[in-house]
C-alpha cells in the first residue's frame, strides 16, 4: 500500500513559470485587436477594390486601381503580421506594428490628399485626421511603455 508521502509526491507536479510566455498587458491586447481591425479593413478594402474592378473602372476615379488594391494588400498583411507578433509579445512586434501604423497611415493621407477629388473627400477630412491621429496616439503611447521579450 502507498504511504502518505508517496501518494503527496505522485499528486503534485510542478509547472517551470519559462513554460508559459509572458502574459500580454490589457492595454498591449487593445492595441494589438485596433492593428489586426486594421488589417482586415486593408484587405477587406483591396477584396473590394479587386472584384469590383470592371465596375469601377466605369468612372473617372483619380486613383489608379491597382495600385489601390497592393496597396491595401501588403498594408493588410504588414498589420497583419505586427498584431500577431504583440498578440504573442514578440519584441519585433511593437516596432512593426509602430512602423507599420504610421507608414500606412501616412499612404492613406497621401493618397487622400494625391489622389481625393470627391466631396466627400473633403467633407470627411477633419474626422478622418482626427481618427488617424487617435490611431497614432493609441498605438505609440501605450506600446512605447510596454515591456517586451
Amino acid at each position: 500500500m502507498w504511504n502518505d508521502e508517496s501518494a503527496r509526491c505522485h499528486s503534485t507536479f510542478h509547472i517551470h513559470h519559462s513554460a508559459f510566455p509572458l502574459r500580454r498587458s490589457f492595454s498591449v491586447t487593445v492595441v494589438s485587436l485596433v492593428v489586426f481591425i486594421l488589417a482586415m479593413m486593408q484587405w477587406t478594402r483591396a477584396i473590394t477594390l479587386y472584384t469590383r474592378q470592371s465596375f469601377l473602372s466605369e468612372f473617372a476615379i483619380s486613383i489608379p486601381l491597382p495600385y489601390a488594391i497592393a496597396s491595401a494588400a501588403v498594408w493588410g498583411g504588414v498589420l497583419l503580421a505586427a498584431s500577431l507578433a504583440l498578440w504573442r509579445m514578440k519584441g519585433w512586434g511593437k516596432w512593426l506594428a509602430l512602423a507599420g501604423v504610421a507608414a500606412s497611415q501616412s499612404q492613406e493621407w497621401f493618397d487622400r490628399l494625391v489622389f481625393g477629388r470627391s466631396d466627400y473627400s473633403q467633407i470627411s477630412l477633419g474626422f478622418s485626421f482626427f481618427i488617424s491621429i487617435m490611431i497614432l496616439i493609441l498605438t505609440w503611447g501605450i506600446l512605447l511603455r510596454a515591456k517586451f521579450d
